[in-house]
């Protein structure tokens, strides 16, 4: 984690090119976590569609430091909702706005203004709204789609807490690709 999401400059700090980082580091880490699986004959990960199942599971085989073991993920499973984190439909709106707002080269910022992306600075911007950092210049409208979907992912075996399971891979900055 180079820049937390939950950073502000009142902490008396401007964490420049922020969003442009986060974009890079997460090509990196998807970048070199394919590069693995291709050395083990694997194939590269799929693209993460909402309204459609995980194929693969996952099995960690991790065990947190004082006891538990990391949840496993079943294959073949349809998102659920979380309960009191979010909705499926959520993620897709959210995911939507962000998509839209590639397709016609702005962000709307929370003034109502447009914030030009096809230059220079709208990676940097880009990636402020998919991490949902404060630095994002429309929090309410983009929402918390990189972590929320972190959650998302890492609850998918106990969606409803029924079983009261500890957080999932996906849920730590540690073991999360």
């Amino acid at each position: 984690m180079d820049f937390p999401f939950w950073w502000k400059d009142s902490y008396g700090y401007h964490l420049d090119r922020k969003g442009e980082l986060f974009f890079w580091a997460h090509h990196q880490l998807t970048v070199r976590f394919d590069s693995e699986r291709l050395s083990n004959w694997l194939d590269p990960v799929d693209e993460l569609h909402w309204e459609k199942p995980i194929e693969e599971g996952f099995a960690p085989h991790t065990i947190y430091k004082y006891g538990g073991e990391f949840p496993a993920r079943p294959d073949n499973i349809n998102f659920e909702d979380v309960d009191g984190v979010a909705r499926v439909r959520d993620m897709i709106i959210t995911e939507s706005r962000i998509r839209d707002a590639i397709a016609h080269g702005y962000i709307e910022a929370d003034d109502g203004s447009h914030i030009d992306i096809m230059n220079d600075r709208g990676i940097d911007k880009l990636g402020d709204i998919i991490e949902s950092s404060l630095y994002s210049p429309n929090f309410q409208y983009y929402g918390q789609l990189h972590n929320l979907a972190h959650i998302m992912l890492g609850r998918q075996g106990d969606p409803h807490g029924k079983y009261n399971m500890p957080p999932g891979v996906m849920e730590h900055f540690e073991t999360a690709t």
